[in-house]
Order: C-alpha cells, then structure tokens, then sequence
C-alpha cells in the first residue's frame, strides 16, 4: 500500500452520516494550471446522493490542505471522477443505485465500467474517467466514509488491453526536432534583440518549450516553477542544477542543466544554456510586483493582452501554453515528416529527451530512467516508444557490427554487454514490462550475449573493473570463497575475450581501466568512499 496513514483521527465521524459537514461543499482553489477557481459540489444535490457531493468534497478539501496531492489531481477527482458517476447514478442505469460511498458495492462498480465503455467505446476517455474515481473511491475509504474491504469492492483490471486501443503521442523525430528548434532558435534570437514579432504568451512559451526541450520536466512542474528554482550546481561548476515540485511519486525533483554564456551579440546563443531561464526570469521581472500574489513567485509572468485586462499580469498555463506552441508552429510554418502541421507539447519534447537519452546511453533503460527520475517500467510503457528512426539506427548497427550468420537477432545493450531478451530472458521477470536488471549475474546466464564491438567489449571489462573494485571492498575473512568466485568471473573475461580481435580488446580494456562505464563507474565511486571513509 502506498499511504499507510490513518486519517481517521483527524476526521470528524461521519462514516453513515454526514449532516456534520453539509454547509462545506464548495472549496476555493489555489492557482493551478487547469485554472479552475472553485470546486462546487453544490450542483450535485437534490438528485438522491447528497452524501457522495458532501463526502467527496469533505475528503478533497482535507488533501488539499495536507498539500501532497497536486490541485491538478484534486480537480480530477471532481470533474472526472465524481461528476460522470453521478452522471451514471442519476441516469437509471443501475435499480438500487448506492446513496452514499458506504453503500458502494462491487457489483455497482461493473455496472459503471461497462456505462462507461458504452458511452465512450474509443480511446482511454473511459479508463481515465473510471481511473480518477477509483482514486477518489480509495481516499473515501482512507477517511473512513467507506468501510468495506478495497480489495473485494474494486474490480479487477476492469480495462484489460487498453493501450491497444489507444496511441501514445510519438516523440518528434530527429527531422522534427531539428525544425522546431531552429524556429525556436530564431525566436530566442529576436527576443533577446528586442525585435521578437509575437505577444507576450508566446515570448514565455518559446522559452518554456526551450526549457523543456534541454530538461525534460513534466508538464505541471515546468508550468508552476518558481522563481528561485535554479540553484549552482554543487559538484560541476559549469551545470546549473533546477529545482521543481513533482507531487505524485517522488516530490521534489533536481535536473541539471549545462550553464553557458551568451556569445557575441546576438547570434551565438546555446540552446543548452541556463541563459534561455535567465532570460524568462529577467523578462518577467518587472511583473512580480504588479502580479496577483497567487502567482508572483512564478516564472512564466506575462501581460494578458485580452480585451479588458490588457494589463492583467497572468502565467502560463495549459491552454495558453497549447495555443501559443500552435501559433508558433503555423508562424514557422513548421510540419511533421508527413507534411501536416508539426503538434508540439510538452509530453512529446520529455518522450523525445528520453528517447535521445535511451540512444546516447546504448540502449541501458536502468541508467535512463534514473535520470528522467521514473522507474525502468515506467518509461519503458509510456516513453521509449521505438520508432522508425530508433528502427533504423538500429539495423545500421546490426548491419555493421554483426557477421553474416548473426544478421537479424536482436541483442540489447546492457552494462556488462548485452542480451538476447531483457524482457522475457532467463532471469528477467518476464511480465511483458519490467526489464531484466541482474546485471550482476549476466555472465552466467544463458541470455547473455555479446559479439565483440569495441562498445560491447568496453562494457565487458568496465563491468570487470567493477568486480576489482568489490574484491577490495570485501577484504575480511568470511568474504573468501566469495572473492574466489569473483577472482573466476575476472578470468573468465579475460579467457573470453582472446578470441576477438587483440587491437580491439586492447582499446576496449585501456577505455574501461580509465573510463569505466558510467553504470558501474558510480558503483566503483562509492565503494571507493565508503572504503576511504568518505561516506
């Protein structure tokens, strides 16, 4: 279980009843990207679930005062969640529809799932529906307005196979992405000469996809950064590192970004700088003080510009930040490889990070994933999406590195070498979704594979070096039979790469002994401090 909390002692006692807090069903939101100001439950009542109106709202409002849900996330709770169940309720679809939350029975739950996969047969509208109430049905139980056992009131997996009927968005492609930063490049260009065409929304919009292109934050966090986000880098003085609030998972997350300078007057400006936040930060300066309090810590402050609030001092959001990419995207005249108008979000530019990074790091999900701050699983459905590109990168390696009689089987880089099936190999999980990640054990398994490129070879012996580093680290007694199976596995290495070509090895060696891959190079460092009493 995620949250082990009991909340019930905090909670008046209103699990059968809730006349305690029928006055309190309407909550004032924060700022928030949705840019939604209230939450009225008031709409609700009077149709026979009075109880689920007060309930739901009761339990929002408390998570909305403990701060680690997101308001974005709240929201859905409302307006996905509660709104199109009692939308299913009030229509006479079920006899003996439940009153309140406590009355809620499993059976009303496959009454609802199939409501809604008949009202929306395409797509995920009915999954992220059933999803965000689901959600709202367990916070309910938490706060004690449900008593019965979760484990016997939700179906399930009531959407069994649904990403086969729904489509991701792509990454851009290498072609894409070259375009859109060269637009956004002639933009950052013309802002910084003070000559940029476009409003206020698009000036900041063209620095926060900049922004996201060289970072990778998610959308809501990028979106409500603040303004004192970006930190020196403790370790590497040319990296600027930049703070943001990630709510669900792991809170507070840190992206290194690389600090450049601006060259020249105007022409030379790196898109992987600091410089491109600096200048959002300086732009939006003079509208701290004249902004709403709500949003004065934000970055992405600009002029409305709308009719009658010409002057209103607002930040991006959502909407303004899809309509202002697509106005950018028609200025440039910018299209797809298919020749259609380009379609830019921020969802795209993280899955087109993360799949750059999936290429620069030779295919190791593990080490991506740490970085883009999300498990292997995670990225592994919803971002590293394999395209045609990846495809014919792909076979152009296969193409070089491989014989003939080795043509067409399909290895996968791992840190020691690689394998025939990080998926459903020998010591994989073999869940269709979680990558095999017992690195340690890849020599004596029978997926292991590896076919003698300098890369292969390199990972080989950096992983060689890694077990020098541990035969060091355990020193004592009791670790001798162990160091001795350690001590086999290094001359095992050694006996087994003699039959690929010795200039090759050599090379491959001498890069591991300086340069170990960075997978293992980070577990060297630390056994080294550890030892050396450093940590």
């Amino acid at each position: 279980m995620a949250r082990q909390k009991s909340y019930k002692a905090v909670m008046r006692s209103v699990t059968k009843g809730f006349e305690a807090v029928e006055d309190d069903i309407k909550i004032d939101l924060p700022r928030n990207p949705r840019n939604h100001r209230q939450l009225d439950h008031t709409k609700y009542l009077g149709l026979g679930f009075d109880a689920w109106a007060i309930q739901s709202l009761h339990v929002i409002k408390a998570l909305l005062q403990g701060g680690n849900f997101s308001v974005t996330t709240l929201i859905g709770y409302s307006t996905n969640g509660l709104r199109f169940f009692i939308n299913f309720l009030s229509g006479g679809s079920v006899k003996s529809p439940p009153a309140t939350p406590n009355s809620l029975t499993k059976s009303h739950l496959d009454r609802y799932v199939s409501w809604l996969r008949l009202k929306y047969p395409n797509g995920s509208t009915a999954k992220n529906y059933y999803t965000s109430f689901k959600s709202l049905v367990v916070v309910l139980a938490e706060y004690g307005f449900i008593e019965v056992n979760l484990d016997d009131l939700l179906p399930l997996n009531p959407f069994p196979n649904n990403s086969q009927s729904t489509k991701d968005a792509d990454p851009l492609t290498l072609g894409e992405m070259q375009r859109l930063i060269g637009a956004l490049k002639s933009d950052l260009i013309a802002i910084h000469k003070g000559t940029f065409l476009g409003n206020g929304a698009e000036a900041m919009a063209v620095l926060l996809l900049i922004t996201a292109a060289r970072s990778g934050i998610n959308t809501t966090p990028l979106l409500e950064m603040k303004r004192d986000a970006l930190q020196p880098h403790p370790f590497i003085p040319n990296l600027r590192l930049i703070t943001t609030v990630k709510r669900r998972g792991k809170g507070a997350q840190s992206k290194t970004i690389r600090q450049t300078n601006l060259l020249d007057e105007y022409s030379a400006i790196p898109l992987d700088g600091v410089a491109v936040l600096n200048k959002a930060l300086e732009i939006s300066k003079p509208l701290v003080a004249l902004a709403p309090d709500e949003i004065s810590s934000c970055v992405w402050l600009y002029r409305s510009g709308q009719p009658g609030r010409s002057n209103d001092i607002v930040t991006l959001t959502p909407g303004a930040l899809y309509v202002t990419a697509k106005s950018i995207c028609e200025r440039h005249a910018l299209q797809d490889d298919q020749g259609n108008r380009l379609n830019v979000t921020l969802s795209r530019l993280r899955k087109t990070m993360e799949s750059r990074l999936w290429k620069l790091s030779g295919g190791d999900i593990i080490e991506v994933s740490s970085v883009m701050g999300h498990t292997p699983g995670v990225a592994d459905n919803h971002y590293l999406k394999i395209n045609d590109e990846i495809k014919v990168d792909g076979a152009t390696f296969v193409g070089e590195a491989f014989p003939d009689k080795l043509r067409g089987i399909n290895v996968i880089p791992t840190p020691p070498g690689g394998c025939k099936d990080s998926l459903y190999g020998s010591l994989a999980p073999k869940d269709g979704v979680n990558h095999c990640s017992e690195f340690i054990h890849c020599l004596g398994c029978p997926s292991y594979a590896i076919v003698g490129t300098l890369e292969d070879l390199y990972r080989l012996f950096s992983y060689q070096q890694f077990l020098y580093a541990e035969v060091e680290y355990f020193l004592t007694d009791e670790w001798g039979a162990w160091r001795k199976r350690q001590f086999d596995y290094i001359r095992l290495i050694d006996d087994f790469t003699q039959k690929f070509d010795l200039a090759l090895v050599s090379q491959a060696r001498a890069q591991a002994e300086s340069s170990p891959h960075l997978f293992w190079a980070k577990k060297i460092e630390f056994m080294k401090k550890k030892l050396g009493g450093e940590i």
